[in-house]
């Protein structure tokens, strides 16, 4: 028993692990976002993805393992290079190649409706009668979207939690239709749609 405890042991004290936080992933999208601007790209926006408490572990290229601390946040930054439209993936393990979109539709999206994109924010999930209806946690709902968007000069931006996007309690939720509506909302579901079909071609950058 002696024998296979330090054998287990010796094995753990072997792998390298690495625990990032929300801090860390700040970071890397702060020392891209600013590369950007060094090459004149001043238009570009991101999005976070995340559900609080939920962690992920990842075996990387050199062997090591990664793992989020607290939260795990998906990240993912659209611009334009030159005339090609571009994303990239950032998450607590690190960064991810840059790939090229096989269409301008989301950040063409992104110019034509950035006003009302910036107006339109997600009002929270409300019922007709508070007083009689038990509140509602975040805490039991806790997957939130979070935008920044970047033009020249001008920056703005909106989170906001899917579950005020949905009719899930058994009280009508008063802006439902409202939320669903916005743009920023169309944004998101056309983000998902792309991510979905991307999925396989994300790689590491180490």
């Amino acid at each position: 028993m002696k024998k296979l405890l330090l054998f287990f042991f010796g094995i753990v004290s072997t792998i390298s692990v690495a625990q990032n936080d929300k801090a860390y992933v700040d970071g890397l999208v702060s020392e891209f976002t600013k590369s950007l601007e060094s090459r004149d790209i001043d238009d570009y926006f991101y999005m976070y993805k995340y559900c609080n408490g939920t962690t992920e572990m990842f075996k990387l290229e050199n062997g090591s393992m990664c793992v989020s601390k607290g939260t795990y946040y998906e990240v993912y930054v659209f611009w334009k290079e030159g005339n090609q439209p571009m994303i990239k993936k950032i998450d607590n393990c690190g960064l991810y190649f840059s790939l090229p979109l096989w269409n301008s539709k989301i950040l063409e999206f992104v110019e034509l409706m950035r006003q009302p994109i910036e107006k339109g924010v997600v009002k929270k999930y409300e019922v007709e009668n508070p007083e009689n209806v038990p509140s509602q946690s975040a805490e039991v709902h806790p997957c939130f979207r979070s935008f920044q968007f970047r033009n020249e000069n001008h920056s703005f931006g909106q989170t906001f939690n899917l579950y005020d996007l949905t009719n899930e309690s058994k009280y009508e939720n008063l802006n439902f239709e409202y939320n669903n509506d916005l743009e920023i909302i169309a944004l998101e579901k056309e983000i998902e749609s792309t991510l979905s079909e991307m999925k396989s071609k994300f790689r590491r950058q180490f």
